[in-house]
């Protein structure tokens, strides 16, 4: 059986002879600061489990592109505004599902919990509506600011808003803020990242409504369509071996 490396450069070589005849426009990508799946390393390059699938999957289709990392609520607007534009790692819902065109899956469901400090035993929830009563950091525009604010949570009330990802867990250290919405293993990067052992944090409830969603990549509605095409069939093709990460 072939290599997924392999298949892969099989589906690139067919799609690039394909295209021969008929330039493709270069794809702008954008991203946000996702640790552990997107994000720049201390050279500055673009990393993480999706940047390596989305760069393989690019290079599959053989299209040119350059990838960059902004702010979570900049990088919604590129994606909104300028043609010829993919954002990653994206979860699809209803309020965003005719704002884009989408290529899914790219990583399969990712559980997400609400974590406090483990010496904070005075907190305890049982469900995401008695976590009103707390402040929860979010990034804005992030997926999950978008849910919390859909179930009634407020901004200055029980949420704390933030454009850098990484300030949510300082706070949380910190004891600024009460909960954290994340993934394990988000929050465990963060924490080595900042020299802090993960055994400080505990996840206090598993939000299952938001654990259950794919993240995917999805394109301005102005974008090249045979160029969307291509993406999609080496995201498929891809995906038949390993939907990851």
């Amino acid at each position: 059986m072939l290599s997924l490396l392999t298949r892969l450069a099989v589906l690139s070589c067919c799609i690039a002879f394909d295209a021969a005849s008929t330039p493709l426009p270069k794809l702008q990508v954008v991203t946000e600061e996702w640790v552990p799946y997107n994000y720049a390393d201390e050279d500055g390059v673009i990393v993480g489990r999706a940047t390596k699938k989305v760069r393989e999957v690019l290079d599959a289709a053989g299209v040119e592109y350059d990838i960059n990392l902004y702010p979570w609520a900049r990088s919604m607007k590129l994606a909104k505004t300028q043609p010829n534009t993919m954002i990653y790692s994206i979860y699809r819902n209803a309020d965003r599902e005719k704002l884009f065109e989408w290529a899914c899956p790219l990583m399969r469901p990712v559980r997400q919990y609400l974590f406090k400090l483990k010496s904070r035993e005075d907190i305890q929830v049982n469900s995401i509506e008695e976590a009103k009563k707390y402040v929860i950091s979010v990034v804005r525009g992030s997926v999950v600011h978008e849910y919390l604010v859909n179930l009634g949570f407020e901004a200055g009330v029980n949420l704390d808003i933030t454009a850098d990802p990484s300030a949510s867990q300082k706070k949380l250290v910190a004891g600024r803020i009460d909960f954290l919405l994340t993934t394990e293993y988000t929050m465990y990067e963060r924490l080595r990242l900042m020299g802090v052992d993960y055994g400080n944090v505990e996840p206090a409830l598993e939000v299952r409504n938001s654990s259950d969603r794919r993240a995917c990549m999805a394109f301005n509605l102005n974008t090249d369509k045979e160029l969307i095409n291509k993406i999609k069939r080496a995201l498929a093709e891809h995906n038949k071996l390993f939907i990851g990460p």
